[in-house]
């Protein structure tokens, strides 16, 4: 990973938009800074388009879609991703051949194999507002040992599900997307190369666009996940999370 400060200008002048995680890199600790939302609304200003790229849920997605300066938000890792047209939400799910029932008799089940065989864990909180995806608490508001999210998560891949692990949450779904998958399927509609894109993230569920995005970069944080990590961003700030976003717009606006 190089430092930002050595991403060439030349490259960063193409740039026609920002795709963004959120825990981790948008928001810290459970916090949106005003900061840090004034820094997405300056890129918009300078007529970029920007886009969420989240594990959080559809239920939270619907909200960001219609309420800020983005022109689309992707949810669960994938699944779906939400933008407003003329007015009204445009909802797109990645894989239309899996019904949400079946989807949640897959996890169901899944999970109590999980609890099965691994004892006590914990729903990630914003659990009731999911369609697609199980998602168990890491780090949000109760903590389990990274070798136990491991071992989870081989089990999980083992037993035909897809999982990532984020900073604060291991999501597992049925499917064969990743956020890349869902992001190419955007740019395809707007007809963006992958050269006009920049996309910063914080964790392994990044990992998929760390690896698809010549211009990717990680916040200062990313670091820590080194050993879980096969493709990292191929640039760092020195700063993390919200405010390696901050660093990361700043630069970004200096060639506009």
């Amino acid at each position: 990973m190089k430092p930002l400060s050595e991403l060439p200008q030349s490259k960063l002048e193409k740039v026609k938009i920002l795709l963004f995680d959120l825990d981790g890199t948008f928001v810290n600790s459970g916090s949106l800074q005003a900061s840090t939302y004034n820094s997405l609304e300056k890129v918009v200003r300078k007529g970029m388009k920007t886009v969420v790229v989240t594990g959080r849920p559809a239920g939270w997605c619907d909200l960001m879609a219609r309420w800020w300066p983005v022109d689309s938000v992707i949810g669960e890792n994938g699944a779906l991703s939400y933008s407003m047209s003329e007015g009204q939400i445009q909802r797109d799910v990645f894989d239309s051949s899996l019904s949400l029932d079946n989807s949640d008799k897959f996890l169901s089940s899944l999970l109590e194999e999980i609890k099965s065989n691994f004892g006590e864990i914990f729903l990630a909180a914003d659990q009731a507002f999911r369609q697609w995806d199980l998602a168990l608490d890491i780090s949000e508001e109760n903590s389990m040992p990274m070798s136990k999210v491991k071992q989870i998560y081989d089990f999980c891949i083992n037993k035909g599900a897809n999982a990532a692990i984020s900073n604060i949450h291991l999501n597992i779904w049925y499917g064969s997307y990743t956020k890349r998958d869902m992001a190419m399927r955007l740019l395809e509609k707007w007809k963006i190369g992958i050269e006009e894109c920049i996309y910063i993230g914080d964790s392994p569920n990044d990992e998929p666009m760390f690896k698809e995005f010549p211009l990717s970069v990680g916040v200062k944080s990313v670091e820590k996940y080194a050993e879980l990590l096969t493709y990292y961003p191929k640039y760092i700030t020195d700063k993390d999370a919200n405010q390696g976003f901050e660093e990361l717009v700043d630069f970004i606006l200096s060639t506009k």
